[in-house]
């Protein structure tokens, strides 16, 4: 435990006498390394406002080999990390991207023999939307499900949702082997430069899915029913966003393409597929429009979360 460290118990505010008596405590426990800090920052419990931002991002940062081995325990626990583990990572989302196909089929009336590129489309898309839908449901149950571990240890309570984002990522990264062989054998395309753009969108997609892992774990502390409600939330979601149809179904001459940028899916999925799939270079706007919500994602959800993290001890 660092000096900088976070103190959630605190109900009172401490005298001189007290801080003296814990920094000596917290000497004596971290040792004398050279990475322990003079800083002590004592946070009461039940006062929402945010930490000093400077302290508190060293604290993330000096930590994260705890939120690494957080995230790989969740793995392991899920068994994941065996031959089949990671096996049904890559069945799954291409089973349910099957599934899609034929209800996409059924609907446009396609001849289910030339759904070929039909099919390496939607898995370019869903496996990209796991990846989002997996974060935000595991980091809006991170802080809620984490109860025993926020009540005896002193840590930055921001590493359980951006755990649960690295989760989600090694969790997507072996569909994407799977997607390569479906483009070159399913569209007869081959490769090209293009397609290393789509990395771009990837982070934007990891970034956003922070923010708002960090929100949603935040507010479910406070509502409970909101994890009820958010698959259903994230699947409307999908259904407006280019996953189970192509970026070009809403160009620039379509009357409700302003509407569609408001959406922050259409230019980050439209981006990665427009690079990945296509192997074109992305329109600037998904560049720039992509990475806004990105941005604006990460740090409301981010100061959000830091500063309704005090109060978490007492209401799990």
């Amino acid at each position: 435990m660092t000096g900088g460290a976070i103190l959630c118990g605190a109900t009172r505010e401490a005298g001189p006498q007290r801080a003296s008596e814990e920094r000596t405590i917290l000497s004596k426990t971290a040792g004398q390394t050279s990475g322990v800090r003079d800083e002590l920052h004592i946070y009461e419990a039940g006062r929402a406002g945010l930490p000093k931002i400077g302290p508190y991002v060293r604290d993330v940062l000096a930590r994260w080999p705890f939120a690494s081995e957080f995230s790989r325990s969740s793995i392991r626990s899920a068994h994941t990390d065996t031959v089949f583990g990671r096996l049904w990572l890559v069945l799954n989302p291409t089973l349910l991207a099957v599934v899609y196909f034929i209800l996409v089929v059924i609907l446009t009336g396609e001849e289910i023999k030339k759904g070929g590129p039909t099919l390496t489309r939607i898995c370019c898309g869903l496996f990209l939307y796991t990846l989002f839908q997996g974060a935000v449901s595991s980091g809006a149950g991170s802080v809620t499900g984490g109860g025993a571990l926020i009540s005896r240890m002193a840590f930055p309570r921001l590493l359980m949702p951006l755990a649960a984002v690295r989760t989600s990522l090694f969790r997507f990264l072996p569909t994407l082997p799977v997607f390569l062989v479906l483009k070159l054998v399913l569209t007869k395309q081959p490769w090209g430069w293009e397609m290393l753009l789509s990395v771009y969108f990837l982070l934007l997609m990891v970034v956003f899915s922070a923010g708002l892992a960090a929100f949603m774990g935040a507010l479910q502390v406070y509502f409970r029913d909101a994890g009820s409600f958010l698959p259903y939330f994230l699947r409307i979601w999908m259904y407006l966003s280019p996953v189970l149809w192509p970026l070009s179904k809403i160009g620039p001459d379509h009357s409700l393409y302003w509407l569609m940028l408001c959406n922050p899916m259409y230019s980050i999925c439209g981006g990665w597929g427009e690079a990945l799939l296509s192997s074109t270079v992305p329109p600037w706007h998904l560049w720039l429009v992509g990475l806004g919500w990105a941005v604006v994602s990460f740090v409301f959800g981010s100061l959000f979360f830091m500063s309704r993290e005090r109060d978490f001890a007492v209401r799990i």
